[in-house]
């Protein structure tokens, strides 16, 4: 199991939820500081996701990171999309504006029975595995979310649809949080794995994620050279304090030269 947090999950649940859900609810402020602001909370729930990956992972070899990481995903893709369009029914049509908390307590809500099963029938034994699971649900729910709302410009359901569903980006929005969320942990893990040091990669990726979401923004204009230009000089100092925490960490750093060009005999 991965060694003692040295930052709270609960704190990084709160950033995760708080982060995420403004950055959605300020999609609107601005035409152009919006999409930043909601890729931005994208990351808060990438690096909380992140954590709760990590924390339920630590439990075993890291085999299982992958098959979390998608099936989590896909719990939240379709616990939010499901939670945004629950604002299309007529007694919820005046609550438009709950429609993104709608989508976060869904997600999680489906996380948790997956969880219960996957340990009372299945026969898990992972005692963070009810709570990782729906952690990284609700996670994905935000993360999918926020950068789908920064290429809509809204957070209702008929604006996303018409942005990410119907040209197919939710697609690529599922295996690019998938990556970013589970990828930290994978490339970490080891005796010597640290929460800070995996975050820190977390938070490199997260960058980097935006930096496609900027490129799908091309056709809205300045805003994509901005969310690009953040996302850029963001993985560049995230994943240099990577690179940096991991040599620190390394016994030693060598040059083992590159693979024979022929085999010994």
């Amino acid at each position: 199991m991965a060694e003692e947090n040295a930052v709270n999950s609960n704190a990084l649940l709160a950033v995760g939820i708080i982060g995420g859900l403004l950055g959605i609810y300020l999609v609107g402020i601005n035409s152009l500081i919006g999409p930043l602001l909601a890729c931005l909370g994208g990351i808060c729930a990438i690096v909380w996701g992140a954590n709760a990956i990590r924390t339920v992972a630590g439990y075993g070899l890291g085999t299982g990171v992958p098959s979390i990481g998608y099936m989590c995903l896909a719990i939240g893709i379709i616990g939010g999309l499901s939670g945004l369009a629950l604002t299309l029914v007529p007694a919820l049509s005046g609550f438009a504006m709950l429609g993104p908390i709608f989508a976060l307590i869904i997600a999680m809500v489906l996380g948790f029975i997956v969880a219960v099963i996957a340990k009372k029938i299945v026969g898990m034994k992972i005692p963070v595995l009810l709570r990782c699971t729906t952690e990284i649900a609700g996670a994905a729910a935000l993360s999918v979310i926020a950068f789908s709302v920064a290429l809509a410009g809204a957070y209702d359901i008929a604006s996303i649809s018409a942005a990410v569903l119907i040209p197919g980006y939710i697609v690529l929005f599922f295996i690019l949080n998938t990556m970013a969320i589970q990828e930290p942990f994978n490339a970490c893990l080891g005796p010597n794995e640290d929460q800070k040091r995996t975050l820190t990669l977390a938070v490199a990726n997260g960058f980097l994620a935006i930096c496609v979401v900027g490129l799908l923004l091309i056709p809205s204009g300045l805003v994509s050279l901005l969310v690009i230009i953040v996302g850029v000089i963001g993985w560049i100092c995230s994943y240099k304090k990577f690179l940096k925490m991991s040599n620190e960490a390394a016994a030693s750093v060598k040059w083992s030269g590159l693979w024979p060009k022929t085999e010994d005999q």
